[in-house]
């Protein structure tokens, strides 16, 4: 038998944080809301993301004597996305994330005392307006959870987790709720006067992913989170959604191949090699499966050491040092706790799990499944290069010490995609456009579903992620709120607890 959950003002599909802060705001405007998470948990990539959100015109900012503007935010976005970005979504965000990160500061987030920062792992903003948590995006669901509770106990907002939506409810040619299903407890329906997909990335999909991937990138390692299978992109799909296909892949970087998980890399909360020359000075060379260098390791531009990582096969990469750089050297591995010591990095190497050690360099390319010839040769030319303190082949100008004394050390890093670039085609009031250039009447969309080339073009801009999701999923909520209002669904009414809102 299929439960009926009845009618609300708003359906929102997806509790990660473009979902959390539709739901906020739609039940702060007045209107019955349900949420619906298929993990037990909320926050979807919170949980693993650095979260860093950006903004302009902030009260931090002010308080640091920094002076910014959203136009300014604006005109960055679409610099470092080559003009490649929405310009009109991607305004509609840049010019309220300042308001964002105020909102976040009033709700208790716990800021990292450096924000507003300059970020070095994408490129560069020409101001300071990129913030984070402490604990990085775990601190930003802390506060975004504690606000949605107090809606739910309010019984503004019901909460069903661990449950999956199936489909969509269509009448008079829209969207009018959703079915869906949760383990062990059987079937469900829920009305709505607007259905929100807020339902995240597919990349955890790996043939769904590689569809949108440009040929030779179907490699990259999957470092998401395992939810993030695209069951929402999928549902819009077969109403007739429009989905981008722009064909635009960055690798992110110094991820690690995890041996228990082909193809999953290595959770980041654990463990990354840490390639931005701002954070660390490298001592290591980079090699391809060749054998042969392939870019300075000390660029300063993350977009052009990305793109050099595309063109090698497989989109991977080798690190190689030996025993005296591993006694000198600031830990090559990090993760955000920030608690990779040098004697930890010691243990590492003698540990053994994605580190490889050898005698010899050629031992050491056959246990990395480089060509030995050439890791040989490139090593020998880039110790002349340290002898003659300059590098004709790469122009890297920090040259700190030869390659030179076994042990010799080497450890795998593969390209990764941690977020989905393409997704559904939106207008400004994020409604979802269909394939004919219309609208597909009562179903809306926000977050990563929407894919990351619509705020960031071919590149990465920072804070441009998780901004655009909290940003415009409190947006979207307020208007929905409105709109549940002037067709009379906001009203809420008494009833007993779910068990998910009892905890």
């Amino acid at each position: 038998m299929v439960e009926q959950l009845g009618r609300f003002g708003v359906v929102v599909v997806g509790g990660g944080g473009a979902g959390l802060c539709a739901a906020i705001e739609a039940a702060a405007g007045g209107a019955s809301v349900l949420l619906i998470e298929k993990r037990p948990v909320l926050g979807g990539m919170l949980h693993i993301a650095n979260g860093e959100i950006s903004g302009a015109g902030t009260r931090r900012q002010t308080a640091r004597g920094i002076n910014d503007d959203p136009r300014a935010h604006w005109q960055d976005v679409m610099r470092l996305s080559h003009g490649k970005a929405d310009p009109e979504l991607s305004w509609e965000t840049v010019s309220r994330q300042g308001g964002t990160v105020d909102w976040l500061e009033d709700l208790g987030f716990d800021f990292h005392p450096d924000t507003p920062a300059l970020v070095h792992g994408h490129e560069v903003y020409a101001a300071p307006r990129t913030y984070w948590g402490v604990e990085q995006g775990r601190s930003m669901l802390r506060v975004l959870e504690r606000e949605l509770r107090r809606w739910v106990r309010d019984g503004a907002v019901r909460l069903v987790t661990g449950a999956r939506v199936t489909g969509a409810l269509v009448g008079g040619g829209r969207v009018v709720g959703v079915t869906a299903s949760r383990d062990g407890e059987g079937d469900f329906t829920a009305h709505g006067g607007a259905v929100v997909l807020a339902t995240g990335g597919y990349d955890a999909n790996r043939e769904l992913r590689n569809r949108f991937l440009p040929p030779g990138c179907e490699d990259a390692l999957i470092g998401c989170l395992d939810h993030a299978t695209g069951d929402g992109l999928a549902l819009a799909a077969e109403l007739g959604a429009d989905v981008s296909g722009n064909g635009t892949f960055l690798p992110v970087m110094g991820l690690i191949p995890d041996p228990g998980r082909p193809g999953f890399a290595v959770d980041y909360r654990e463990a990354f090699i840490e390639v931005a020359p701002a954070y660390r000075t490298p001592h290591e060379i980079w090699v391809n499966r060749a054998g042969e260098r392939f870019v300075a390791e000390d660029v300063t531009s993350p977009e052009r050491r990305e793109l050099a990582l595309t063109e090698q096969a497989g989109l991977a990469m080798h690190i190689v040092w030996d025993d005296a750089v591993a006694r000198v050297a600031d830990p090559l591995l990090r993760n955000g706790a920030g608690d990779w010591t040098r004697e930890r990095m010691a243990a590492e190497l003698r540990r053994g799990r994605w580190i490889v050690a050898a005698r010899t360099l050629e031992e050491l390319a056959g246990r990395l499944g480089v060509d030995a010839a050439g890791l040989t040769a490139t090593v020998g030319r880039y110790n002349a290069a340290v002898a003659a303190g300059h590098d004709p082949e790469h122009g890297r100008t920090t040259l700190p010490m030869p390659i030179r004394t076994p042990p010799f050390y080497g450890v795998t890093s593969v390209g990764a995609s941690i977020l989905s670039r393409d997704g559904l085609r939106v207008g400004s009031d994020l409604a979802v456009r269909d394939r004919e250039g219309g609208t597909i009447g009562g179903l809306y969309a926000v977050g990563e579903v929407l894919g990351n080339d619509v705020f960031a073009g071919d590149n990465y801009v920072g804070g441009m992620s998780v901004g655009p999701a909290l940003t415009l999923g409190r947006l979207l909520g307020a208007r929905l709120a409105a709109q549940a209002r002037e067709a009379g669904d906001s009203e809420r009414t008494d009833r007993p607890a779910t068990r998910e809102e009892a905890t």
